[in-house]
Order: C-alpha cells, then structure tokens, then sequence
C-alpha cells in the first residue's frame, strides 16, 4: 500500500500575554518534554516548530513565543497575524496579568480571521500558596470568549501543555482543516513527533544547534 505522504504544511500557533507569565518555559516545554531552566525575557519573537502525522497528513506545528512588554506590542501584532491558535497566557499569582487578558484578546483578533481557536493558559500551577485567580474565574473568562482553558506549569511534572496544545491543534483539524476532504470527528488522531528546531522570528533567520543561518532571497 502507498503511503499517503501530503507536503509539509506549517500550522501557526501563538503564545501571548505580559511579561513574566511564563510563555517561554512553556514553549520550551512543549518542544522538549523537560522542565526548563532559567529563561531570558523574550524581546520581539520567535518561534519552534514540532512535526506531526494526522492521517497520512505532515503538519508542522510552528510555536510563536512573543514579546510581553509594552514597547513590543506593535511588533508583537505583527508577528501574531495568520495564526490558527493563540493561547493567551496569564499566572494565577497575578491578578493584573489576568486583567490584561482583554488587551490580549483584542490584540490577536486584530490582526487575524473570526475562526482563530482561542486558548486560555493559567499557568504557574506549582504556586499554589500564592494563588488569587481561582479556578472558577478563569474558566468564567474563556466561557465568556468562547475559548479553551487549562491549568499549566512549566516546572511540574505534569505540566499540562502538551496535553493542551495537542487538544488545540486536534480541535482545530477537527473543525478548520480542509485539504479538499472533509475531516469528520471521528477521524483517529496520531500523531508522530520529530526533532524540534528553533527558529527565529526577528530577522527571517533560523536558529539550529546555535548557528544562525540568513536566508537568501
């Protein structure tokens, strides 16, 4: 039998929300499978990619990690636009970084089509003593958006991001991926992973195993 092998299509999904949230331990977690070390604060974007087979289909999962800070917001729309999946990112120890979840919000779908699937990350699981966004309120706020919510944490050992980037993505194949068949719901999904690269978003450049390549036009 013939392998039914499809040209590798990039699927764009975006991390966002203020600075020190956790957006890039999260990203690093996703792509490594490991609790991340210390992290620097992520200026402009970039972004990793993760390979996955659905049904005889290449995807590849292209993970923005964007800027959180004021100043790069302009830039940061940018980088957002053409995305199929944003997750906006706040910690549960911070109510002002829940209460900017709007600006976020408006942010994204500025720059992007009515059938973006919306994910919310209440990440920073693991402090638990340090609480004050509960459960409720967050679920409440991804209701009212029509989005998805998950507990995540980069540092413990079930984090929780993969899981919810895999639900993501399976959502949307379910209901937005169209290569000339229609995908039904009770498509199985499998998914096949390999090497991750990290890439960066600035300058057209690309990032592998610390050199940097320019790309040529």
């Amino acid at each position: 039998m013939t392998e039914n092998i499809q040209t590798t299509i990039p699927i764009k999904i975006i991390v966002v929300g203020p600075m020190n949230v956790g957006k890039t331990s999260l990203v690093t977690r996703y792509v490594t499978g490991k609790i991340p070390g210390q992290t620097k604060t992520t200026k402009n974007a970039s972004y990793v990619t993760k390979r996955k087979t659905v049904n005889g289909f290449n995807f590849e999962i292209r993970l923005w990690d964007t800027a959180g800070q004021e100043k790069y917001k302009s830039l940061t729309k940018l980088f957002t636009k053409d995305a199929k999946i944003a997750i906006l990112v706040y910690s549960i120890d911070s109510e002002e970084s829940f209460n900017e979840l709007d600006k976020w919000l408006e942010l994204v779908k500025s720059s992007n089509e009515d059938n973006l699937l919306l994910g919310i990350a209440a990440n920073k699981s693991d402090l638990v003593s340090d609480k004050t966004i509960s459960e409720e309120r967050g679920r409440e706020y991804a209701e009212k958006i029509g989005a998805e919510w998950k507990s995540t944490s980069a540092l413990s050992e079930n984090g929780g991001i993969e899981e919810f980037i895999d639900m993501l993505f399976k959502k949307y194949y379910d209901n937005f991926f169209t290569p000339g068949l229609e995908p039904t719901n009770s498509q199985s999904l499998t998914i096949s992973m390999e090497d991750s690269k990290v890439k960066g978003g600035c300058c057209g450049g690309e990032q592998s195993n610390g050199k940097k390549k320019t790309n040529k036009k």
